[in-house]
């Protein structure tokens, strides 16, 4: 049963209608638990609302909001579930968009509070910030997986980010080099860098691994009887925890791909190079066995990479791309070479050809007009017979 009364308006002047129900026994001390609302504008309007209440009570639907707040309970998700189900790595993602973006924002708020359109006012302010519609997706997504945690918690009904309208991702465009500036890079970094750094470039160009891949490569992976690198973990630099390995992110990525006789040849070279430094140097050298392994044969700092190849592209005199764009270089001059999508998908890791497809798109113009050519190519030949 509820009560319906006219009560002093909070925040002007005048009466709003309010109204109290019972809602069921507190299980824990054995009293009656009431519920009230009010800042209704009409009798009706509060009729309305708690016939809702009602229902959803007699059907068990209804979950009564808690009191908790936005940075309370992102905390209690990133140490309760967070850290549980997902890799370090993408854990300490998560730690530090919550700490910068989330909790300075909303934290001070309840979660009953939070509504689609602060979110998406919250969004398009990130835009007017300068930051890309990708990492406010990757924003967009932790916010809703979390609160999706506090519906099941049942601190509140709904989720809010599922009604927010966050901006549409927008197609990157890929940036790569020609086979003549892969040449003239890697000839540079055989002059000027140390063995490991060009063995890494090396193997960035020729085989599309990502930077954690190779980093992670030890020579147990190497099968040089057979022309094959098996790629099973990564690395990577997180702050407070230092450089940390763990396995590659999913089925795709642990995977076996080819070589060629003079990456094999390369590669031998390089661990011949690491066997004799181990000598003559006279100083502990880690048995981690990893082929960019740094003087004292430890891990490669995932950061030094980037700072190292910034100053090796400058010094070769190219245009500037990212290390990444080493893999988009590499799928690229595959595509382009006439290599089906198939296997360049199955040596980037990428979880279907489709993806592969819609991230090199820039590449299939190129690729229908040869199918073309050769199609015609073709038929004329067969003619002539």
């Amino acid at each position: 049963m509820a009560y319906f009364r006219k009560v002093k308006a909070k925040n002007k002047k005048g009466y709003t209608w309010a109204f109290t129900i019972e809602i069921g026994i507190d299980p824990e001390t054995g009293k009656r638990k009431q519920l009230t609302r009010r800042g209704f504008e009409t009798k009706k309007d509060a009729e309305m609302a708690s016939g809702k209440i009602q229902q959803e009570i007699e059907n068990d639907e209804f979950i009564q909001p808690k009191k908790v707040l936005v940075k309370d309970f992102m905390v209690d998700w990133l140490n309760n579930i967070a850290k549980q189900n997902v890799k370090p790595s993408t854990f300490a993602g998560y730690k530090g968009v919550v700490a910068k973006r989330i909790i300075p924002i909303f934290g001070a708020l309840k979660l009953e509070q939070l509504k689609p359109i602060m979110i998406t006012k919250y969004y398009n302010s990130l835009l007017e910030e300068g930051l890309s519609e990708e990492y406010i997706d990757y924003i967009h997504s932790i916010l809703k997986t979390s609160l999706n945690t506090a519906v099941k918690w049942e601190f509140i009904k709904t989720n809010p980010v599922v009604k927010a309208d966050k901006p549409s991702l927008k197609k990157k465009s890929v940036s790569t080099w020609s086979i003549e500036e892969c040449n003239a890079f890697l000839s540079k970094a055989n002059e000027d860098s140390k063995p490991h750094f060009y063995i890494l470039y090396l193997l960035a160009i020729y085989t599309g691994m990502r930077r954690g891949e190779i980093l992670g490569l030890k020579w147990s992976d190497i099968i040089f009887t057979q022309k094959k690198i098996s790629i099973a973990r990564t690395l990577y630099y997180i702050h407070d925890q230092g450089i940390i390995e763990q396995s590659t992110k999913n089925d795709g990525s642990t995977r076996v791909i080819s070589i060629s006789d003079m990456v094999i040849n390369e590669l031998k070279k390089h661990q011949l190079w690491q066997k004799e430094r181990k000598l003559e140097y006279g100083i502990p050298y880690s048995e981690d066995g990893y082929i960019t392994a740094n003087h004292k044969g430890e891990a490669l700092n995932p950061n030094y990479v980037y700072n190292h190849f910034v100053k090796m592209t400058k010094k070769a005199g190219l245009k500037k791309i990212r290390f990444h764009d080493l893999r988009h270089t590499h799928a690229t001059i595959m595509l382009q070479l006439g290599e089906h999508p198939k296997i360049v998908s199955e040596r980037l890791g990428h979880s279907s050809i489709e993806m592969t497809m819609n991230t090199y798109s820039h590449v299939t113009p190129d690729m229908q007009q040869d199918s073309s050519d050769r199609f015609e190519e073709a038929l004329k030949n067969a003619k002539n017979l």
